[in-house]
């Protein structure tokens, strides 16, 4: 056969061949590579690109003499990049290995038992760089922790936090932990939550402590806190026992200063109720009065009294030259209970068996006894704390009698003339004695005054006579002889 009737033949021989072996020239028959290469494709997951064939990512067959082992079409990362999104590897903050660009430090490029082709499961991958330690070798371990590494972190870049958080902080903690129970902005809230920052206070993969705190109460608030205040004085049981959860909530509350409810309901879940409640008079304000860390003063008062009391009280009608014994010496809670009680102004008693505590009832048991006495109206005659009177009298001398004996003053008292053998002058039988002038034979350094004559709490003789008399000349002779 001639050759030139063959050229036409040639041509769709060559035509047919090059169509055949088009996009192939570069790699081997994918069973010739599986001859030796046979372990890259025993995973239960295979890489997308295996179904393209070796020739995807490989030369044929290793053709670059330089690189006899990979012979690569490219370096990685740059032929990840060809099928795999560049942006989500190169955001703000990136992983280690995707920096360096080597993609096959954690993911087999072939096959692999775990997602994502990675080269063990998370978290065992991790430990491969990262400390086991800190996130299993502690009591309290986070949950995510044990096997959600990714749930938290981006294993190439984030946009979010240097710790490639898949989220910012805190949203990435409320896609597990209820929002409404740690923020509510209609409340109080503390700090670092309303900052955003729980890892201030919480250790997001393990701790020793409760709740995955960094540390301990009240070291932990110290952090923030100034100790000083807490740690200067006679403590309160929860302060010296570092609870400082017992008041305070750490998240938020609808009550100022993070406390757990507002007082006094918040000082009764400790302090019996029914001391302090139950009276007609009392309140609710604890800390008028009361410190609530640390006090200089017993029962962790504000300052001691009678100061403390002062703040309130007007201090005007406590001024006076003459003070009650009790008050004198700042023993307000002698006669007043300091919190409640059924009685007026807090007293701790009825008078007048309140005044008999101190006072003796010898005096005030005669035979007559002084109707106010008798009906134990104190208060008509003496003043409580501070008066300008001797004997804390409301009013000087016979003025106090005045109030209610008035007329006693219109006329002569006694209007009984002395017995003749006292030969004492007299103008006639309503001459009367003396009651506001001249000096008291009978109290040395005193006027005369009712009190000469008459015992203004109770006697043993009618008239409330001061003497053993049975009519009023009697008493004449006890001065005059």
């Amino acid at each position: 056969m001639n050759d030139r009737n063959l050229r036409p033949a040639y041509a769709v021989l060559c035509a047919a061949l090059l169509a055949l072996f088009a996009g192939t020239s570069l790699a081997a028959p994918e069973e010739d590579c599986n001859k030796c290469h046979q372990a890259m494709s025993k995973g239960n997951i295979l890489h997308a690109a295996m179904k393209k064939g070796c020739g995807a990512c490989h030369l044929s067959p290793h053709a670059d003499k330089d690189r006899p082992t990979l012979s690569l079409r490219a370096e990685q990362p740059a032929l990840c990049y060809e099928c795999h999104n560049k942006a989500l590897f190169l955001r703000r903050y990136e992983h280690k290995p995707t920096v360096t660009g080597k993609c096959t430090v954690c993911h087999n490029p072939h096959s692999a038992n775990s997602n994502g082709l990675l080269k063990a499961a998370v978290p065992e991958l991790c430990w491969k760089c990262h400390d086991k330690t800190f996130a299993t070798g502690k009591k309290n371990i986070h949950f995510p922790t044990t096997a959600l590494c990714l749930f938290c972190h981006d294993a190439h870049s984030s946009d979010n936090h240097e710790k490639l958080l898949t989220f910012t902080m805190p949203e990435l903690c409320y896609k597990c932990h209820d929002r409404k129970s740690i923020i509510d902005r209609t409340g109080v809230m503390h700090q670092p939550v309303f900052e955003g920052k729980c890892t201030t206070c919480h250790n997001p993969h393990a701790q020793n402590t409760k709740d995955l705190l960094v540390t301990d109460a009240p070291a932990l608030c110290y952090s923030c806190h100034n100790k000083g205040p807490f740690s200067d004085g006679i403590p309160h049981a929860p302060v010296e026992q570092g609870n400082c959860m017992a008041c305070h909530t750490a998240h938020q509350s609808k009550t100022e200063k993070l406390l757990q409810a507002k007082q006094p309901e918040l000082c009764y879940k400790c302090h019996d109720k029914k001391s302090f409640v139950g009276g007609k008079h009392g309140g609710g304000q604890c800390r008028a009065c009361h410190t609530v860390h640390t006090s200089k003063v017993k029962h962790m008062l504000v300052k001691a009294t009678p100061a403390l009391c002062f703040d309130c009280h007007m201090k005007v009608e406590l001024m006076g030259r003459e003070r009650h014994g009790p008050f004198k010496i700042g023993m307000c809670s002698s006669c007043h209970s300091s919190h409640q009680s059924k009685l007026p102004s807090l007293l701790i008693g009825k008078v007048p068996d309140l005044c008999f505590t101190c006072h003796t009832t010898e005096d005030f048991k005669g035979k007559v006894v002084h109707k106010p006495v008798a009906e134990g109206l104190c208060y008509d005659c003496h003043v409580t704390h501070t008066g300008q009177f001797k004997n804390l009298l409301k009013f000087d001398g016979n003025e106090v009698c005045r109030k209610c004996h008035e007329k006693i003053f219109k006329s002569p008292h006694p209007a009984t003339p002395p017995p003749p053998s006292l030969r004492i002058k007299a103008s006639g039988s309503s001459s009367g004695h003396p009651i506001d002038r001249g000096d008291d034979p009978k109290r040395p350094g005193r006027k005369m005054a009712c009190v000469s004559c008459h015992n203004p709490h109770s006697s043993d003789w009618k008239g409330l006579f001061r003497y053993k008399a049975d009519k009023p000349a009697d008493l004449c002779q006890h001065c005059h002889r």
